[in-house]
């Protein structure tokens, strides 16, 4: 079992908090920093650091500001603020207030040394929480009847009661981890992209499939491609069900509409399907080398960010990146081109907030910006120790503000989630010192961290 690595950080971001003004909160839980903020936008709320073989994964936030996260565990006595969670190693998942407060915690011990892992998250109008992993156990409780190894889909109650869980697999067919869920009100279903690999080839194609709220049960699935190769990373909603998939494709790929084509080794996409999985439209990046990383929905716009190398055509221009670069794009429910940015070194995930601002992480490098100002950089430093969270105003894609962190080690940006009232939750991989608002931080290899962004 591996020991040793990074550090994961927990942030939660937001707008609109000043600096050292005391918040006049009850004493933090254990493990809590807080610093309140009232007129800094952007600036750090709260530090939840998880030190030490912890790995985060995912994060997600319910209507009423509750965060939820999913790490892994490889050390006795990791406490998430509700005590010691069981064994030397496994899956834990665990909710915090608004204010940073522990409300619960669960673990799930493993035994056979192959870590396992969170790969996505989704949270329900009632605040029930839903999550997809993986694990190599013989089997493995997650709360209910133990499950065989490979991949898996479980729901817990705002309490953190186990519901239920359910392997994910289908005869014949070599599954990965669920790559992205999300969850449909009004059909009372939970919508979930799963890629599966293709004999002899770098990527397969992907699935997508429909689970029953009530009961896990599934209810369809559905190929993504009718031929060719790509990975869904990102999936959202709209308040009618239509689907939002992004990610990347290889060589020639036919979606349902025009085909997509590409000569790099892989070119960044976007395509809008009915609830059924009907073909609306997709929009291929083929002249650039990346992939999409993330992807929103707010009203009558789709976002879609991600990082690329080379360039692409967007609204009759070239955008050409330097080197490497992060992307933010813009387009209409019939696929128009609204706006696109391009910034620092990677975008990694991105989020909406109630007023339909963007929210995008990811890494830059010392001396550039995300749209903006230039952020603080450390001299000598690369994008693996650089983090940036920038918001975008959503009719135009110019930034609202941004923020930038910098370790002396690892800094890496992780999950996002964006709260309704604009605040930013981050969950970030730490290795070393570094200073996210709160004053100087020191992590050891393999921790975590959590933060909380004021809006």
């Amino acid at each position: 079992m591996r020991r040793g690595g990074a550090f994961w950080v927990a942030v939660c971001l937001g707008l609109g908090c000043g600096a050292g003004v005391d918040s006049g909160e009850p004493p933090p839980s254990v493990g809590l920093q807080v610093q309140e903020q009232r007129t800094v936008r952007g600036a750090t709320r709260h530090v939840r650091p998880l030190k030490g073989s912890i790995f985060g994964r995912t994060v997600g936030v319910d209507r009423q500001g509750n965060a939820f996260v999913s790490l892994a565990y490889e050390r006795d006595d990791v406490d998430l603020g509700g005590g010691a969670l069981p064994g030397s190693a496994g899956l834990a998942l665990a909710k915090y207030a608004p204010d940073g407060q522990h409300l619960w915690s669960r673990g799930f011990p493993i035994y056979g040394g192959v870590r396992p892992t969170v790969s996505a998250m989704a949270v329900d109008a009632a605040g029930n929480l839903y999550v997809s992993g993986e694990h190599r156990e013989p089997t493995l409780s997650l709360g209910g009847e133990p499950l065989p190894a490979g991949a898996f889909l479980a729901k817990y109650a705002p309490d953190g009661t186990h519901l239920w869980s359910h392997p994910v697999a289908l005869q014949g067919v070599a599954m990965q981890s669920p790559s992205a869920l999300a969850v449909d009100e009004r059909r009372k279903q939970l919508v979930v992209a799963v890629n599966f690999k293709d004999p002899g080839r770098p990527v397969g194609a992907a699935l997508v499939g429909r689970v029953r709220l009530e009961d896990g049960v599934l209810l369809a699935v559905k190929p993504v491609v009718r031929s060719g190769s790509l990975a869904v990373t990102a999936l959202a909603l709209d308040s009618s069900g239509n689907i939002a998939l992004a990610g990347s494709f290889l060589g020639r790929v036919d979606l349902g509409g025009e085909p997509l084509s590409t000569v790099r080794a892989r070119s960044p996409f976007l395509a809008r399907f009915t609830p059924e999985l009907g073909h609306l439209w997709s929009r291929g990046l083929s002249d650039a080398e990346g992939t999409a990383t993330g992807v929103a929905v707010d009203g009558e716009r789709l976002f879609v960010v991600g990082e690329y190398s080379g360039g692409f055509v967007f609204q009759g221009q070239v955008r050409s990146a330097q080197g490497q670069d992060a992307f933010a794009a813009a387009y209409g429910l019939r696929g128009e081109e609204r706006w696109v940015r391009h910034f620092a070194e990677g975008a990694s995930a991105v989020g909406v907030d109630g007023e339909g601002r963007l929210v995008v992480t990811g890494q830059y490098r010392p001396g550039e910006s995300a749209g903006g100002a230039t952020l603080p950089f450390r001299s000598g430093g690369t994008p693996d120790n650089h983090l940036f969270v920038v918001k975008l105003y959503q009719g135009s894609g110019d930034p609202e503000w941004s923020r930038g962190l910098f370790s002396g080690g690892v800094l890496r940006a992780g999950a996002l989630a964006v709260t309704r009232s604009g605040e930013v939750l981050l969950l970030s991989r730490l290795e070393g010192t570094t200073d996210v608002g709160t004053g100087p931080l020191s992590a050891p290899a393999d921790s975590s961290v959590f933060l909380r962004f004021i809006r």
